[in-house]
């Protein structure tokens, strides 16, 4: 992966020509040429692993991300101008408070008639206040029966804390948003991804019913990144909802999404060994059985499945199961099998990654924002957590993401979390032997992103023939500096051979 100083010439949405030259870029494009000078162009970027709608409700709502109290959450939450009979944001985060678990009290003192619904960073945990809890039936000594929790006190009271699919029993109580809400949810979340130089995504947990918002999108020439749509299927949604594989240049229905475990932060990540800083608890394992009736049932319908474990307790029974489906050749070689996060992995399992093809698709950026909370929670057994290196040395390629709206999206942090693994706040690599190298890591974000989509044959190389496609930026990504990859600048965004963004327009208005 080489960034390069060229003359491009587009049509149809296709590259026609690559012309190397000295000192700029031109794009020739059926909508005019544009030169930049001093300039790199390289493939249009992917993020793997993101949350589409989510990116956009973060940027229109009430964004808790780096609140350094629950008093600030709610000063912030004070302060949203929000419409709608409920108050929902996400972003908290309790290891930025000491660990201190957040409880109904605080929100009923300043929200006692507005039922409130305020997710953690991580998506896996909801902090909510009586109103909410009454409004959804939420009473003493309630009990979920499914994957997740109702954190109850001593006397059996509702914290105020749930967990993972219990947050359903509350979410279903919150209006829907409206149809051009979530346009405009899109279009946010599309202009912000042009400027940092993406053209694809592959969107996880889609609901049945966005897609027609999406579709209508791409079908009038105006959604900027092509998006591989990976359908929620936990609930059977993609079953219930009568959908196929279906194919498309910017909106492709491609894959099934389940769920192994919860999320490391909220301690519901399944584990092998219980937490180092809670003993008596190893994580949720969502039912194993449902995952690999759904996964089944996906795969004889010709979908590829995408499941999301991040302990290593999940990421073997994610394993165990696609090792069962390609050994019974119900899975043959062209069926694409994901571990989403594959964030801690036991050693015993990770060569079976490269035996049976399962694809790595790992979000960077997590390694470097969750190290301290890593160490806290896995003590000893943190050393197998992000095993890039040892990943990548099955034979295997990773896709890279970001997780949106969890992380940033932007993708300069993931690219250098990859090959520096340095977490924020510090000067040193954490378990720097796990690294991959600046060329790997521009792969996770391009061809190899492509390959776990499998269009990597007409994306991710600047070629004839290929998808117009590209990033144009004012820096060499793959021989700079770390910290001139931090600062690099996007000067031109194109995909489908239109130009999305460009930086010289910015600076005009």
């Amino acid at each position: 992966m080489r960034p390069i100083q060229a003359k491009i010439v587009t049509g149809g949405g296709r590259i026609k020509s690559v012309q190397p030259q000295f000192g700029t870029v031109t794009i020739a494009t059926d909508r005019g040429t544009q030169e930049f000078n001093n300039a790199w162009v390289m493939p249009g970027l992917v993020d793997a692993h993101c949350h589409f709608l989510g990116l956009g409700q973060r940027l229109n709502g009430l964004d808790l991300r780096n609140s350094s109290s629950l008093e600030e959450c709610v000063e912030r939450a004070l302060k949203h101008n929000g419409m709608g009979s409920w108050l929902v944001g996400a972003g908290w985060n309790e290891e930025l408070w000491g660990g201190i678990s957040p409880t109904k009290e605080i929100l009923d003192a300043s929200f006692p008639d507005t039922p409130v619904f305020l997710s953690r960073i991580d998506g896996h945990a909801a902090w909510v206040n009586s109103k909410a809890l009454a409004l959804a039936g939420i009473g003493k000594n309630a009990q979920y029966k499914g994957d997740g929790e109702i954190v109850l006190d001593q006397h059996g009271s509702p914290t105020g804390l749930i967990i993972d699919e219990a947050m359903n029993v509350v979410r279903a109580h919150i209006p829907q948003e409206t149809e051009e809400q979530k346009l405009h949810h899109y279009k946010t979340a599309g202009e912000l991804l042009s400027r940092l130089g993406i053209t694809e995504i592959h969107d996880m947990d889609v609901h049945p019913s966005n897609l027609d918002i999406i579709r209508q999108l791409a079908e009038s020439g105006t959604l900027p990144v092509r998006v591989q749509s990976f359908i929620s299927g936990g609930n059977d949604e993609w079953n219930k909802a009568g959908l196929l594989p279906a194919g498309g240049e910017f909106l492709r229905v491609y894959s099934i999404k389940l769920y192994a475990d919860g999320a490391l932060g909220s301690r519901g990540a399944a584990l092998l060994e219980p937490y180092a800083d809670a003993p008596d608890n190893s994580g949720i394992l969502f039912d194993q059985q449902k995952m690999r009736e759904r996964a089944t049932l996906a795969v004889e319908q010709g979908w590829n499945v995408a499941i999301h474990a991040i302990g290593d307790r999940a990421v073997r029974g994610v394993v165990d199961l696609y090792e069962h489906l390609r050994k019974e050749r119900i899975a043959d070689e062209y069926t694409l099998l994901r571990c989403e996060h594959s964030q801690i992995v036991h050693p015993d399992d990770i060569p079976r990654f490269g035996q049976f093809n399962i694809i790595p698709s790992v979000q960077p950026i997590h390694c470097t924002s969750d190290a301290p909370m890593a160490d806290k929670r896995l003590g000893k057994r943190e050393s197998i957590a992000y095993p890039w290196r040892s990943l990548r040395n099955t034979g295997c390629f990773l896709a890279g993401g970001s997780d949106f709206p969890i992380e940033s999206a932007d993708p300069r942090t993931g690219i250098h979390a990859f090959c520096e693994r340095i977490p924020f706040g510090q000067s040193e690599a954490w378990h720097g032997e796990e690294r991959i190298t600046r060329e790997e890591s521009l792969l996770a974000y391009t061809s190899w992103a492509h390959e776990a989509a499998d269009v990597a044959y007409r994306r991710g190389q600047l070629k004839e023939k290929c998808d117009a496609d590209f990033t144009v930026w004012d820096t060499n990504l793959l021989e700079c500096t770390a910290e001139e990859l931090l600062n690099a600048k996007v000067l031109a965004t194109y995909s489908g051979g239109i130009c999305r963004y460009n930086h010289s327009d910015e600076q005009a208005s």
